[in-house]
């Protein structure tokens, strides 16, 4: 009789809900952070706060868990009221972390004006109260009345359990008494305060981990949020593991998720705040499954003890546009300013930042602050695929063989009789319809659809809904056949530049311009028996895709790069005029960084005392040429020399390795290395070049909810378990 009434217990406390109206949003006096500007706990006629489950947004009465940190508040803001919020960070810029000798210095101040006063140290409080007064004196229509601040409000909040409880059937609630030596410790805890308790049946040693390991499936994948609600993944943790807690969608999302996120970027602060090297920025814009448009802030640099590439993620924000009225240039003036200082980024330590935007607004602020924009390789290649698909001889062609193909994909006979034919055909690549987002797909969609010409006659056969008419009319004639091929064939050096980045561990800037150069001087040239339209389509490829480097400022970095790269030192294909420009320009900077880091040699020559003259140079002193000590600029060309006449590196090796390994011979130039090898080509690493990872991360990205987009990808990239 006793399980009955422990299982009805539970279902009847899950599904439980209660409701309550509130005519006012309260902030407590203990509330410091000047997000709450927009915030309040919902509260009687009279102030007293009705509960501290939930709070609710001032701006929209949405309504967000309170789990006793800001983090959802930001984001909340960030992703609905980022108008708001800019104007927020602009009143209440983040504050500069003193250093522990600051820190030191200005307690012993403080005890020694405390001293003379007779008065005790300065508390806490006074930084409390500064917060206070930036509550007091904002104008969001807080009012003060006692210790709290509130603003007129009435509405309705609704608080469950927050609770799922997951149990295999063939499994009963009292085998758990019965086996309670053999298991983990259950216990069945609940709060003391009323009907509003929350009650769960709980592992105590293990749910941790469960929760902790459900959090890392959805960054991981980037799974939605929704999934852990889902009958299937429910039954298969049950299977897995039952009976257990699994977290609810509302806790992950208000508490686990930013409470990772949280802790993250407070490590990743304090470790990029301590970090004296050069940085590379990324800027990636993508777009969701509702056509909304984000961008994403990544920065690059150099291991400090590993030769690796370390990339992190700062940001994601949402794109705004001018429709209400909002100034995009003052917009990302101020979002700018505000990632370098809360992230302890000098611009100056910023060597480019790699651009896969369209943004006028956003381009236009980075140039105004004096960064080097260079363009991404694989953004650069999709802008110029898509456009070449736009032209009127291509694209009719694709979209009859769009149509052709959804077609048989539909229809399963004549599938069938495609698969059948296939491995007399050998080919290894599944026919699929193009992303036209991804240009590689469509590329592979007419590659394989090539090799498949001459069984599609036999395949529409089977569609017998179709007239032989109209079948005929669906199948390409041998004219748009041949642009088919002429595509291909302007495409292809484009599958292997991407290929060659797909294979680099970390695919640097320093291929870039050699790339570069290998497509536009040899690959995409017309050759001896191409057609009319295979020719104008590699024009049109090398020309759009050289313009998007005439930048001089970008050239000169790409080659700088290249020549610092032990694989390309020589830069053989560019004239010597260009070297000796590049040469120049890096002795330049050797030079100066020579002034930044004296060897200690020079600390010991200059003598304490004027010498001795011996007798064999009063005798000989003026047939011998006796030199006086190596200047700075003499020193930089030794050792720019000595890297040049060292060995060209394999290209399969890794640059930074060889650097580590050929730093004592090159000790100053290891500093310029390091500063212009810490750029990737690309804004998207290396190991999600390949198309199948490519459309994996694609489709997983452009269905996360807007809200959870930053704190998703943020810790996809930075979290390492």
């Amino acid at each position: 009789m006793g399980e009955p009434s422990v299982q009805n217990m539970l279902t009847r406390l899950m599904e439980e809900k209660h409701t309550f109206t509130y005519k006012k949003l309260v902030v407590p006096m203990s509330m410091r952070s000047p997000y709450w500007k927009y915030y309040g706990f919902p509260a009687t006629d009279d102030g007293d706060i009705i509960t501290k489950v939930k709070i609710v947004c001032v701006l929209c009465k949405a309504q967000l868990a309170y789990n006793k940190n800001t983090s959802n508040l930001r984001m909340h803001l960030q992703n609905r009221h980022s108008k708001e919020l800019m104007e927020l960070v602009a009143e209440h810029p983040p504050e500069t972390r003193p250093s522990p000798k600051q820190l030191a210095a200005q307690s012993q101040a403080d005890h020694e004006v405390a001293a003379i006063r007779h008065q005790s140290p300065p508390s806490k409080t006074s930084k409390r109260n500064k917060y206070h007064r930036s509550l007091e004196n904002t104008d969001s229509g807080f009012t003060k009345q006692g210790n709290v601040y509130f603003t007129q409000a009435d509405g309705s909040i609704e608080i469950d359990g927050d609770l799922q409880f997951m149990s295999d059937p063939n499994i009963s609630i009292s085998n758990f008494a019965e086996d309670e030596e053999a298991s983990s410790t259950i216990q069945i805890l609940g709060s003391t305060s009323g009907s509003n308790s929350n009650v769960v049946l709980q592992q105590v040693e293990s749910n941790k981990n469960i929760s902790d390991a459900i959090a890392e499936f959805l960054i991981l994948d980037l799974q939605h949020p929704d999934v852990v609600e889902g009958r299937g993944f429910q039954r298969l943790i049950a299977t897995l593991r039952s009976p257990c807690e699994i977290p609810s969608r509302a806790r992950l999302v208000d508490e686990l998720l930013p409470s990772m996120q949280c802790h993250l970027k407070e490590s990743e602060q304090a470790y990029l705040q301590l970090h004296n090297g050069d940085y590379g920025i990324t800027v990636e814009e993508w777009q969701s499954h509702n056509d909304e448009i984000f961008l994403t802030f990544g920065l690059h640099y150099e291991h400090k003890t590993e030769p690796q590439l370390e990339s992190r993620i700062l940001s994601t924000v949402h794109c705004p546009n001018d429709t209400n009225g909002l100034d995009l240039h003052d917009y990302w003036m101020v979002y700018i300013d505000a990632l370098l200082t809360e992230w302890h980024i000098n611009p100056n330590k910023v060597t480019a930042i790699i651009i896969a935007t369209s943004q006028t607004e956003l381009i236009q602020v980075l140039a105004s602050k004096n960064f080097t924009l260079v363009p991404c390789l694989m953004y650069s290649l999709q802008e110029c695929a898509t456009y070449l698909f736009s032209l009127s001889e291509v694209s009719p062609v694709l979209n009859k063989c769009r149509t052709l193909l959804g077609l048989v994909h539909r229809h399963p006979t004549a599938l069938a009789s495609l698969r059948m034919q296939e491995p007399e055909l050998q080919v290894d690549e599944t026919l699929a319809t193009d992303l036209p987002a991804i240009w590689m797909t469509t590329y592979q969609m007419l590659e394989q659809l090539s090799l498949r010409r001459a069984v599609f006659p036999s395949v529409l056969e089977n569609v017998t809904e179709l007239s032989p008419q109209q079948r005929l009319q669906l199948l390409p004639t041998d004219y748009e056949w041949s642009v088919i091929d002429d595509v291909i064939a302007a495409l292809g050096p484009f599958k292997v530049a991407v290929l060659t980045l797909s294979e680099e561990r970390f695919p640097l800037l320093s291929l870039l311009e050699p790339l570069l150069w290998q497509l536009c001087s040899s690959h995409l040239q017309a050759k001896e028996g191409d057609t009319t339209l295979a020719a104008k389509l590699k024009e049109n490829l090398r020309e759009n895709l050289s313009s998007k480097y005439v930048n001089e400022d970008v050239r000169t970095l790409l080659r700088t790069s290249t020549m610092l790269d032990p694989r390309f030192k020589t830069l053989g294909y560019a004239d010597d005029s260009v070297k000796e420009d590049v040469y120049e320009r890096i002795l330049k900077s050797l030079e100066e960084v020579f002034e930044q880091f004296p060897t200690n040699q020079d600390s010991l020559n200059a003598p304490n005392k004027k010498p001795r003259l011996s007798g064999i140079g009063m005798l000989l002193g003026n047939v011998c040429d006796i030199k006086g000590t190596v200047g700075t600029s003499d020193k930089a060309k030794l050792e720019l020399e000595q890297f040049k006449s060292e060995t060209s590196a394999p290209l399969d090796a890794c640059p930074l390795q060889w650097w580590q390994l050929g730093s004592a011979k090159c000790p100053h130039l290891v500093h310029l290395a390091r500063r212009y090898l810490s750029l990737p080509a690309a804004v998207i690493p290396g190991y999600r070049i390949p198309l199948p990872q490519a459309l994996s991360f694609y489709e997983r990205r452009r269905i996360l909810p807007p809200d959870l987009a930053d704190t998703y990808l943020f810790l996809n990239t930075n979290y390492q378990g």
